[in-house]
């Protein structure tokens, strides 16, 4: 049997992680040249086929007509598409929204209450519903792309029926890397919700624990 030196073996260990490691950015570098040729359209499409499962922390600011910040929160969201999400906002008006795929709760500790409904009421109401979802968002929006600004590559969703579900425009904000880094969600009151997304993790594995919820004692509920 042909015996290895150990500097040997450890110049063909290093060999080989040298090789993965311009791998790995080769392949970045290949997806980065994509995306900087691709539409907005394609890259829509790509986040929802290739995106299974995030986790990330978020910041939210809420604009009023003329641009004034009324309101601020951030927390984690979960998503293990389709259709089952994790939204907790922090602090003490904090609230959780959680989605098993097929009800929604929400649960709102300061008024001691959780609303339920289906899923399909949900979709659209709540960015996490929309970007959980697993349905054709050309169907229901009508899309543009913005191109590029600030770093991100942006696109222009307007529902088709006008309105939907609360919202009369979303735009979408994309990293070199495909992710979803800012959603900007205008209402028929030309508020405007602002999401920012950090320490994102895409298609790792998330415990299932975090898409159940559990009413705690002497919580009403309200079914809608």
């Amino acid at each position: 049997m042909q015996q290895h030196h150990p500097v040997v073996i450890e110049l063909k260990r290093r060999s080989v992680s040298r090789y993965l490691q311009i791998l790995g950015a080769a392949c970045l570098l290949g997806w980065s040249a994509w995306a900087n040729a691709a539409s907005g359209l394609d890259m829509l499409h790509h986040f929802f086929q290739s995106t299974h499962t995030i986790t990330a922390q978020f910041s939210q600011e809420v604009a009023n007509h003329n641009g004034q910040i009324v309101k601020k929160a951030g927390g984690t969201l979960w998503i293990s598409r389709p259709g089952k999400f994790r939204w907790d906002y922090s602090g003490p008006n904090g609230q959780t929204i959680v989605s098993n795929g097929l009800k929604v709760w929400l649960y709102e500790p300061a008024l001691q209450q959780v609303t339920v409904q289906p899923l399909g009421k949900a979709l659209g109401s709540t960015p996490a519903a929309l970007i959980a979802g697993n349905d054709d968002l050309s169907q229901r929006f009508n899309i543009s792309d913005l191109g590029v600004k600030n770093q991100l590559h942006w696109l222009l969703l307007r529902p088709k029926n006008g309105q939907d579900q609360g919202f009369t425009a979303l735009r979408l904000g994309f990293d070199t890397a495909g992710i979803l880094k800012e959603m900007r969600m205008e209402d028929a009151f030309q508020q405007e919700t602002v999401l920012h997304f950090t320490h994102v993790e895409i298609n790792h594995a998330i415990p299932s624990r975090e898409f159940q919820f559990t009413t705690p004692a002497g919580v009403d509920v309200l079914s809608q």
